[in-house]
């Protein structure tokens, strides 16, 4: 028999119908050796000069063997080895891989091409033929030729496969009944909804759509349980790409979905061949994993292959409960290694992985369990348990250094420096990397707090008043400290100093209690914008009504359908903590009514009652009129704390102009400054900006981080500061965000 070699692309490109007709001929003809998958395989994944394809003809010419290999080079022990392995292995994608061979010349055709490679073999080259079907008649020709003269090194690969009976009742009887009902239960909880929608991707323009629903899919599922998928790399995205057009036009395909009110919650991707199902990838949605999509959508989909008469549901590689509760038995695949037997190969190949497993079992038996745990740790990127490794050392460094900052008093001492100059730190390459430029504008700082006060309520999280207490001092000793309408006076006027104003949102009590006294003993003055529903009404924000919800409720987990299905648990404070969080965020994006009458249902839901004693966390006007009488400016902050973003105008001009109204009705004085509820880019619009001139506010102040300037817009001032509870670090990093304009 005749060998002949294709190193071409343009040749492997035009083989399409032999390659498939001898496939069709063959024992090996499975979808991973169609003449489409392993095309867009090497165009994905090939690199040129690699392609070393081995077409067995006889001496008529009749095409009888394919040998679809590639070369390549493996690292063993310090020395590099040449290979041949097949094309479609190494990416993870590729099951049951084979040489191509018409039934009945499988002798033959692996005689011919072992001859043909004997001279590369003898001159220290490695077949690593990977995936090969436990079956396959040339596994059995390789075997008897290995048997003199060759290394010969093999593993089992496991794979997962259902043979599926004529009806889904009688599959479902070859189920365990534990696992049968769970089926049953989840199939029709998911089809009796009318939200719920399954389906088969149909067209181009579906794959288009669905493919990046499944990566992402998949990479956030994956990265729940801390691993990180298959699909970061841009050359698996692009083979998917390529091959899902091929296998679509030829009615391979099978992508089948689950979506839900128009968003696809869960897929599964895979392919029909020879009446076989092969389940190569899927995805779904960990936060509504509550709804047992994959579950769902899997039996959603073999109950349509049965109706098909498809007779087999394969998993592909790997085994596990996930894959035998469906029923599916082992199929094996071996992984197969031929080198010529010599000393070198004996060595590479039989005694070297013999001794190194010997070596890994003697180190696991010697070696204390913390340094293998921390080992594995870092093989998986994880951090060991103990607080090392470069972040905590970093950190540990730089609270050294910032404690010698703050007790030798470099602060003070640095004050004169900040006053005149900044701080350019050079990026990109930039020369000098760092240089000292003379302050020729002025700039304004401006903190923000909340709430001071020491109860430990981590759903009401508050700065503890020893704490702002010391960062008071700090910024007393170091700044200059002026009302935010001084500040923005000296802004307008462009002199070239350095102020730094303090404000407050909302208007908890604690802030009169104890952020005031504080104040008031270090000379500062401070603005505090208010929400005046909250002390109207003696009633906590609605945010706070939801944390303390939360927080109290006797339920174990909480199920919403913002934005998709998700269940928030409820099983300890850490989960509590995280449904608060989580939840704020999704209610950030809906509009104001949604958003009131979902917080109207989840209260209700979690069946908490009012406590009575928040009425008297918010401020009495008794008290604004108190602090105003003595230093303290008071600006706007809504009526009920909304998302200003989200509001219509009409509402959102109430919004802004009845809190103007009932502040300037209770203290006698024109009220000119706001404070955006939230405050982050998306919790305020350009037409928020409109509605607040018209209402007759001159400034407003947003949670966005930064320095203001004379060319900051007024509308849109930037507020934040470290938010260090330790003083050295505060001091620290407060002096290089002032050196820096940070």
């Amino acid at each position: 028999m005749r060998v002949i070699e294709i190193t071409r692309e343009e040749e492997f490109e035009r083989m399409e119908p032999q390659w498939n007709a001898l496939l069709r001929e063959s024992a090996a003809d499975t979808i991973f050796l169609t003449w489409e998958w392993l095309s867009a395989w090497w165009r994905s994944f090939g690199q040129r000069g690699e392609l070393r394809i081995l077409a067995v003809s006889e001496d008529n010419g009749t095409l009888r063997a394919l040998a679809p290999l590639r070369r390549g080079a493996e690292r063993k022990y310090g020395r590099t080895v040449p290979t041949l392995s097949f094309i479609g292995d190494g990416s993870f994608d590729s099951d049951y891989l084979d040489f191509i061979v018409a039934r009945g010349f499988e002798e033959p055709a692996v005689a011919a091409v072992l001859r043909y490679l004997g001279a590369e073999i003898d001159g220290g080259a490695v077949l690593q033929l990977n995936e090969v079907p436990e079956t396959s008649p040339t596994l059995a020709v390789l075997t008897q030729t290995a048997q003199s003269g060759f290394v010969w090194r093999e593993s089992n690969v496991d794979c997962g496969t259902v043979p599926l009976p004529p009806s889904w009742d009688e599959y479902l009887g070859m189920l365990k009944p534990r696992f049968r009902t769970k089926i049953r239960s989840v199939l029709r909880t998911l089809e009796e909804r009318e939200d719920v929608r399954f389906g088969f991707c149909r067209s181009a323009a579906e794959v288009e759509r669905l493919l990046p629903v499944l990566f992402d899919l998949h990479t956030r599922r994956w990265r729940e349980a801390g691993q990180p998928g298959v699909f970061g790399a841009e050359r698996k995205r692009d083979f998917y790409a390529a091959i899902s057009p091929l296998l679509l036009d030829r009615d391979w395909l099978r992508f089948s979905w689950l979506e839900w009110r128009g968003q696809i919650l869960a897929c599964q991707y895979g392919f029909e061949y020879n009446g076989v199902y092969s389940q190569l990838q899927e995805g779904y949605e960990p936060a509504a994993e509550h709804w047992n999509l994959g579950v769902g959508l899997r039996a959603w989909s073999i109950r349509t292959f049965i109706e098909r008469g498809l007779r087999e549901y394969d998993f592909l590689g790997g085994m596990g409960r996930h894959k035998s509760d469906w029923g599916a038995a082992v199929k094996r695949s071996k992984r197969v290694l031929l080198a010529r037997d010599n000393f070198r190969n004996d060595l590479l190949f039989r005694r070297g992985p013999e001794w190194e497993e010997a070596a890994r079992e003697q180190v696991k038996r010697l070696a204390p369990k913390s340094l293998l745990d921390a080992r594995r740790a870092r093989a998986l990127g994880a951090r060991p348990g103990a607080p090392a490794g470069t972040a905590a050392e970093e950190g540990g460094l730089r609270k050294v250094a910032a404690d010698c900052y703050y007790r030798l008093g470099v602060s003070g001492v640095m004050r004169s420096l900040r006053e005149k100059y900044h701080l350019t730190v050079g990026r990109n390459g930039h020369w000098p990397p760092v240089s000292w430029d003379r302050r020729t504008e002025p700039s304004a700082r401006i903190l923000y707090y909340h709430r001071v006060n020491d109860e430990h309520d981590a759903f009401s999280p508050a700065m503890p008043a020893a704490v702002f207490a010391q960062q008071m001092e700090f910024v007393a000793q170091n700044y200059k400290v002026v009302s935010l309408t001084e500040a923005l006076a000296r802004l307008a006027a462009r002199v070239p100093e350095n102020v730094v104003a303090i404000t407050f949102d909302d208007g908890y009590q604690d802030n009169y209690i104890n952020a005031f006294p504080i104040l008031e003993r270090h000379g500062l003055t401070a603005t505090i914008f208010l929400a005046t529903g909250g002390l109207d009404r003696r009633e906590p924000l609605w945010f706070e009504q939801l944390a303390q919800a939360l927080k109290n409720t006797a339920r174990e987990f909480v199920d919403l359908e913002i934005d998709i299905p998700r269940r928030f648990w409820l099983r300890s404070e850490a989960d509590r903590l995280r449904a608060n969080a989580d939840i704020y965020g999704l209610l950030r994006g809906l509009s104001d009514e949604e958003r009131r009458r979902a917080v109207t249902a989840l209260l209700a839901h979690l069946g908490v009652k009012p406590d009575p004693f928040w009425g008297d966390k918010m401020l009495t006007w008794d008290q604004v009129r108190t602090m105003k009488a003595r230093g303290i400016d008071f600006g706007g902050h809504t009526v009920t704390h909304p998302f200003l973003s989200r509001l219509t105008e009409e509402r959102a001009a109430w919004e802004v102009s009845e809190c103007k109204r009932r502040i300037e009705q209770e203290l006698q004085t024109p009220v000119k400054h706001f404070a955006y509820p939230s405050g982050r880019e998306m919790d305020f619009a350009s037409a928020n900006k409109n509605v607040l001139q018209i209402a007759g506010y001159e400034a407003a102040v947003t949670t966005i981080w930064g320095m203001n300037f004379s060319s900051t817009d007024r509308m849109e001032l930037r507020r934040g500061q470290p938010w260090e509870e330790n003083p050295a670090l505060f001091a620290y990093k407060f002096d290089w965000y002032q050196l820096v304009n940070g």
